[in-house]
């Protein structure tokens, strides 16, 4: 795997840690653009721009990002992050970023279904921004990812075998999202919701 590599290279832990951002902003950015065209949600040439997506040229690297694609087919099954996007009055903000990730993490598990529902919630976001043509908030939601990144994921990401970790989680019945998408997913849409009544 991806941290096996590193760790017969001899990389230190402090270069892991960042090594392992740096790839998973990357699978982030990938996961985004390739999200909206699977979904015909945007212009992907001009939100690639914006991303500063390159194209994934390692197999492997490919094969994680299929993965993604297809649990966040399962976890949105709905559609309900996608309608976010249809919100006229929904603007991004790191409030609301934060109550997300609060409502998926408060019982401190952590799971590739969770991950994703992270990823998909941060890219209608990106798309939002990308829509109300607010450029530079772009910049600042991919913080609010890195800062994700660090602070509740990457250690165990770095416990699962790196990203791969994630093809044991493709296949798993769709009773075993439903916990993710009710707790998270319309949870945090009610908060939406109410703050735009307020």
């Amino acid at each position: 795997s991806f941290i096996q590599t590193l760790q017969c290279c001899g990389a230190s832990y402090l270069q892991m840690c960042l090594i392992c951002t740096l790839y998973s902003l990357q699978m982030f950015s990938s996961f985004v653009v390739k999200w909206i065209q699977r979904h015909a949600l945007s212009k992907v040439p001009i939100l690639q721009e914006a991303l500063g997506v390159t194209a994934l040229c390692d197999p492997q690297q490919q094969k994680v990002s299929d993965a993604f694609q297809v649990v966040a087919d399962e976890v949105d099954g709905e559609g309900g992050i996608k309608k976010l996007i249809e919100v006229p009055s929904f603007t991004p903000s790191k409030e609301v970023f934060v109550k997300i990730v609060r409502e998926l993490f408060s019982d401190g598990e952590i799971n590739w279904g969770r991950v994703v529902t992270v990823f998909c919630f941060a890219g209608m976001f990106v798309l939002k921004a990308h829509e109300s043509k607010i450029c530079e908030l772009i910049k600042t939601i991919i913080s609010w990812i890195i800062d994700f990144f660090r602070e509740k994921v990457l250690g165990w990401i770095k416990e699962q075998g790196g990203w791969e970790g994630i093809f044991s989680y493709v296949g798993i019945p769709m009773w075993q999202f439903l916990g993710i998408f009710l707790a998270g997913v319309v949870t945090t849409l009610v908060v939406v919701h109410k703050m735009r009544a307020e």
